[in-house]
């Protein structure tokens, strides 16, 4: 998870966030986009006491948001049942075309408990890099586990002692462009 969530300047000219949103509704939004909980995939479990402790609102406060923006605004759905809310547009500006960034995030449309809200997120997924989620292996199979504290790796790995200078005893090449282009358009000829 990101230590810190970027808000697009565009937010503030937005036409639907400055026709139609009263301040309270807009830091309650930017709130939804910016808050801990937040993830890759805009779906995320939190509760109406975690959004009510965390803004400083009564749970009917909260609640009251949450309708507006559900059936006004149209931008959230929330499930009481699986206590998941959903961005409608979270991937419009917040999901890249990386190839590093699309694996974790299919791995987070399949950990998300709300049904509709998956096969939404999945539908997105499909309609925005142009391959079916389901045929991506989401499994782990590197073993190695990484400790980060306070700027020290520890590496706990049976192989890591054996591994650490590996990539250092490789020889390394000074490559000659020039002469591979000549070589190349001598092979085309």
């Amino acid at each position: 998870m990101a230590i810190y969530r970027t808000v697009s300047m565009s937010f503030w000219t937005d036409n639907k966030v400055t026709d139609d949103f009263t301040p309270e509704d807009r830091y309650f939004y930017l709130y939804l986009f910016t808050n801990p909980h937040t993830n890759l995939c805009g779906c995320y479990e939190i509760s109406i006491k975690q959004i009510s402790n965390e803004t400083g609102y009564s749970k009917d406060s909260v609640e009251n948001l949450i309708n507006r923006f559900e059936n006004v605004h149209k931008v959230l759905k929330f499930s009481k049942e699986h206590k998941e809310v959903l961005l409608i547009n979270w991937n419009k500006y917040n999901w890249t075309s990386s190839d590093k960034f699309k694996k974790p995030l299919s791995k987070e449309i399949s950990n998300i408990k709300c049904p509709e809200f998956k096969e939404f997120l999945e539908q997105v997924y499909v309609e925005r890099y142009g391959i079916d989620t389901s045929c991506i292996d989401t499994s782990v199979t590197d073993t190695d586990t990484v400790y980060i504290n306070n700027n020290i790796n520890n590496i706990n790995n049976t192989n890591a002692k054996k591994n650490k200078n590996k990539f250092n005893n490789i020889p390394q090449r000074q490559y000659d462009f020039d002469e591979m282009e000549k070589r190349l358009i001598n092979n085309n000829k």
